[in-house]
């Protein structure tokens, strides 16, 4: 591989593993502290990740004359690959490699991908086909790590970490259909095309314009590959395109809506067909990263995400053992700070950039601002990790003295935010949200200003659009939630009922929800556009509504076990991306529980 950057790996979505681990956690071959320049340790790859390694690949230059969007080069995969259980029939696959941005507009990177299409064609209706924009939910930041490495899991496997056979849950509550009846099976029995981007990989977690540039980069490639694979004679001028994604990927989904004609316009790809936005299906898409009480009706300093997630245990396996449980804060805070740390180490956008990354005035973020000596070690140890098996159960150990937060504190105790009275094991709320908005300090007054900077929606602080719109309307928004989600916090305070829509402070995305209602689709003054947040409630196996399960639940027509419930046709995402494709989405918001009854 050609990769130049340290390469650190970052997780939202937890793996669970039934593995006790205990605080002895294996760190040998980590690093000790977060590295800000190269060279740098990366995961090697098994065998031939062609055509995204060699020169140029992933994080080489790009070839000379190149332009953002453009396609580099393509290998076709096959059926008959190992682990390729679910790969699309009367269908071609691909992996990408593909021209997207970094800092600024010019700061060309080299970046993987995968591409899917009918084995015929996409289809083409008056010069325009359809696209569906996936952006993967958190599996890592190393090339190793990302979907085009593992597409069997990562792309045709089946939900939720791919988007092939529609399903969730695991031994005898798992539900699984087939990957005939699976959303990327139906997409492309359709005539759809399917882009999936990696995301340029080792340092850029969480990072809206970037992910936004890597997942309309991907779709603009992908449709420069139809044209040679097919002939452009015979494939769309146009592209209507959906973004889609989950978790990581619902905050890409809902950046790349925002930035879609403005990174258009100030990234062009001539040699790409022109795309066009028709929706953006969001799943327990990461949002409400701090809470702003002055700005969002119903919440309170702690009701951000950070806050939440501070010092929440994760239970893996539904028991409450704490050998068997997960500090999600720590893990979090590992991938977001190390990430972050080492992008603004890198050069800063130009000062006249169109599209810089974050906000050039803070473009050098000091990891002591943040985080104490232990912390800075954890983050450090915990960046090399991929999401899988054998690396969550490492995560677990690195993190697992976080438990006892008072004796090991991992952020400055403005941010850990330890009452004196703190029980090891106890849950309280962290500090992040209301430090933001008092610090006077320039170190961490930088890392809000990012924080804000990266915020999806109107709340966002950056020059970009904060609302997807077309043709000078607020493009279709589904945001798809389960309400016993806590790594996106959304479940019901203690004795509300399960059948209510969560208040903002208890579910992020009930808060993104009415700030995009009040400020956007649905103001005082008449509704402007479609905006829907479907919600589901914990219900036993049927419906787990948890972070893991919500992709399978939005994209099933029913919870059973029957094939014809595990079939993502007649399914509430189904019916949102038909619907935003034909134009026949009344405008108009609202926000329910979907098996209320």
């Amino acid at each position: 591989m050609n990769l130049r950057r340290l390469a650190p790996a970052v997780a939202l979505v937890v793996v669970a593993t039934a593995a006790s681990c205990t605080s002895d956690a294996d760190v040998s071959g980590l690093p000790t502290s977060v590295q800000t320049a190269e060279p740098t340790t990366t995961v090697p790859i098994e065998g031939s990740l062609a055509p995204c390694d060699g020169d140029p690949g992933v994080g080489g230059a790009a070839p000379e004359g190149a332009a953002a969007g453009d396609l580099v080069a393509a290998k076709e995969l096959h059926a008959s690959s190992s682990g390729s259980d679910g790969f699309p029939t009367e269908a071609l696959v691909w992996r990408i490699l593909y021209v997207s941005t970094g800092v600024d507009e010019d700061d060309l990177q080299l970046v993987c991908g995968l591409a899917a299409a009918p084995a015929d064609g996409p289809s083409d209706e008056g010069g325009t086909g359809r696209m569906l924009a996936r952006a993967h939910g958190t599996i890592g930041l190393q090339q190793a790590c990302l979907p085009s490495v593992q597409p069997e899991t990562s792309f045709w496997g089946p939900m939720g970490a791919g988007i092939g056979a529609v399903g969730w849950g695991t031994g005898f509550r798992a539900r699984k259909g087939e990957a005939a009846d699976g959303a990327l099976q139906t997409a492309l029995d359709r005539g759809w095309v399917v882009s999936a981007a990696d995301y340029q990989p080792n340092d850029t977690y969480i990072m809206g314009r970037i992910a936004a540039a890597n997942v309309i980069d991907a779709a603009r490639a992908t449709t420069q590959l139809m044209d040679q694979h097919f002939g452009a004679a015979s494939t769309p001028d146009t592209y209507d395109t959906i973004a889609w994604g989950h978790s990581q990927g619902g905050h890409a989904a809902l950046w790349t809506g925002q930035l879609f004609d403005e990174y258009q316009q100030g990234a062009p790809s001539p040699r790409s067909a022109t795309l066009t936005l028709a929706g953006i299906a969001a799943e327990a898409p990461a949002t409400n990263l701090i809470a702003q009480p002055d700005r969002q009706p119903g919440v309170e300093f702690g009701d951000g995400l950070a806050d939440w997630e501070m010092h929440k245990s994760i239970q893996l396996i539904g028991l409450p053992i704490p050998a068997l449980e997960l500090q999600i804060g720590p893990a979090l805070f590992s991938y977001i700070f190390g990430s972050w740390t080492q992008f603004s180490a890198l050069q800063a956008p130009a000062p006249d950039a169109a599209l810089p990354a974050y906000p050039a005035e803070h473009a050098e973020l000091d990891l002591d601002a943040v985080a104490t000596a232990q912390g800075a070690t954890t983050i450090a140890q915990v960046q090399p990790l991929c999401l899988n098996k054998a690396d969550s159960s490492r995560i677990k150990g690195i993190v697992s003295p976080y438990r006892d937060a008072a004796t090991n504190p991992m952020l400055v105790p403005e941010l850990w935010n330890v009452p004196d009275d703190y029980r090891a094991g106890q849950f309280v709320h962290g500090g992040v949200d209301e430090a933001c908005a008092t610090t006077t300090e320039a170190g961490l007054e930088a890392w809000c200003a990012w924080i804000r900077w990266n915020l999806p929606g109107p709340l966002g602080e950056h020059p970009f659009p904060k609302v997807a719109t077309r043709d000078g309307a607020p493009v279709p928004v589904l945001i798809a939630q389960g309400s016993d989600d806590e790594i996106i916090h959304c479940v019901p305070a203690d004795g509300a009922d399960p059948s209510d829509v969560p208040a903002p402070a208890d579910c992020m995305n009930s808060a993104l929800f009415e700030t995009l209602r009040d400020e956007a689709y649905c103001p005082a003054g008449g509704d402007r556009g479609y905006l829907r947040l479907s919600l589901f409630r914990a219900d036993g196996p049927g419906s787990p509504a948890s972070h893991l399960s919500i992709p399978g639940q939005i994209a099933a027509v029913g919870s059973s076990r029957s094939a014809s419930d595990l079939s993502f046709t007649g399914s509430p995402l189904d019916r949102f991306m038909t619907g935003a494709f034909d134009g026949r989405l009344e405008p108009g918001c609202s926000a329910s529980v979907l098996n209320a009854a």
